[in-house]
């Protein structure tokens, strides 16, 4: 048969691959499972978001959308922005793309300013749909350790971190504030130290802040308010993760009106319009203000606390993450030079999630994702015995 592309080559496959057997195994025998491996939430959206039983009664749910998105959405959307984030004048028109989820609208944002060829460096570790997004893409990928080494030492400069990875084939730079999976806030002190070598550099930015609504001690500075910023940056939102719609699939980028113009025919060639039911979900939840937001943020950090809590004593190193959802676990002293599978077969044995550390980047084989909003607290509490539970039973 014909080869397959070059570029479908160098996207990874998924998380779980590798260990999906283990998972169908334990669900035959009718294992529970508490999934903290995934980035989802068990809280319900906003009431006023949620699909109404009779909305299928209205016809224009089932005509072709606007390309560009609904009006009043991208409207509520840059008022959001103003009101919430701290990013003035944002204009709904020419500089707002609406995508399905955050992942399709930064791909389409990507693909405006990236050519196959182009280095861009990704700070690591970092969420892993972004590798593959930057690859379907064609670009190649430049990992830069960030996060954890600004956990152990926040005096290091930041932009001389990604400098020591740049060529002169360097055309991008894309970071996590606060960041998947470590939950790590990049201070306005290394937000400054990255501005000043994207201005130096000439270099795009992608500032993917889907997790700004969720930031605890530290505050989220959105990094395209910086001085000169606003014309180089692309900045990724999701409503998957600042009002728990993940399954609406609605996420959206803020960036210069070029790119958008040319997010937007990559948009239209892929899926045409975003659906327009979930749209009508987003600008429900946008418009019914930042109350149910704030909630959220007090539980996830709850959450949070009741992780750190359960995983007492442990043998495990870990940064309490600045915001976000997750924790990401550093099991080396536990492995012993053993392979982390070992590990995470157990933990699918005794009935828990975890995502492997090596989707979010080649450092970090040894480590694990746990996302602590993921389920209820009663069964946050269950997943962290039945890991306590593996952890010991690996001796």
């Amino acid at each position: 048969m014909p080869s397959l592309s070059s570029t479908v080559h160098g996207i990874r496959a998924g998380v779980f691959a590798e260990l999906q057997k283990h998972i169908d195994a334990h669900a035959a025998r009718g294992g529970d499972l508490v999934p903290l491996q995934i980035g989802d939430t068990s809280i319900d959206p906003p009431v006023e978001a949620r699909f109404d039983p009779g909305i299928g009664a209205d016809p224009a749910l089932y005509r072709y959308g606007a390309t560009a998105a609904l009006g009043p959405l991208r409207a509520a959307i840059a008022r959001w922005l103003g009101a919430i984030r701290g990013i003035a004048d944002v204009d709904p028109e020419r500089e707002l793309l609406v995508g399905c989820g955050g992942t399709h609208a930064i791909f389409c944002a990507a693909r405006s300013i990236l050519d196959p060829g182009d280095e861009i460096l990704l700070a690591a570790p970092y969420w892993p749909l972004a590798h593959g997004i930057l690859a379907t893409c064609g670009a190649k990928i430049v990992e830069v350790p960030l996060t954890d080494r600004l956990y152990a030492d926040p005096s290091l400069d930041a932009g001389e971190l990604f400098r020591a990875h740049m060529t002169d084939r360097t055309r991008a730079l894309y970071f996590i504030t606060p960041n998947n999976p470590d939950g790590k806030i990049l201070s306005r002190r290394h937000l400054e130290q990255l501005a000043a070598l994207a201005a130096e550099r000439d270099l795009w930015v992608i500032a993917d802040e889907v997790y700004a609504d969720h930031a605890f001690e530290s505050p989220h500075v959105s990094f395209c308010t910086l001085p000169g910023m606003r014309e180089r940056t692309l900045t990724a939102y999701s409503l998957s993760k600042s009002h728990a719609l993940a399954g609406a699939r609605i996420g959206y980028v803020l960036a210069p009106p070029q790119v958008i113009a040319g997010a937007r025919r990559v948009s239209t060639h892929t899926v045409f319009n975003v659906p327009v039911i979930t749209q009508r979900a987003a600008l429900a939840a946008l418009e019914a203000g930042p109350r149910w937001v704030d909630d959220a943020r007090l539980r996830y950090r709850e959450a949070r606390d009741a992780a750190v809590q359960g995983l007492a004593g442990l043998p495990v190193d870990f940064a309490v993450a600045e915001g976000g959802t997750y924790l990401f676990l550093d099991f080396r002293r536990v492995l012993r030079g053993r392979p982390l599978r070992a590990l995470l077969e157990l933990a699918i044995e005794r009935g828990v999630l975890l995502a492997p550390g090596e989707a979010f980047g080649q450092a970090y084989a040894d480590w694990a994702r746990l996302c602590y909003s993921a389920v209820a607290p009663d069964r946050l509490q269950i997943g962290l015995a039945r890991l306590r539970d593996a952890i010991t039973a690996l001796g």
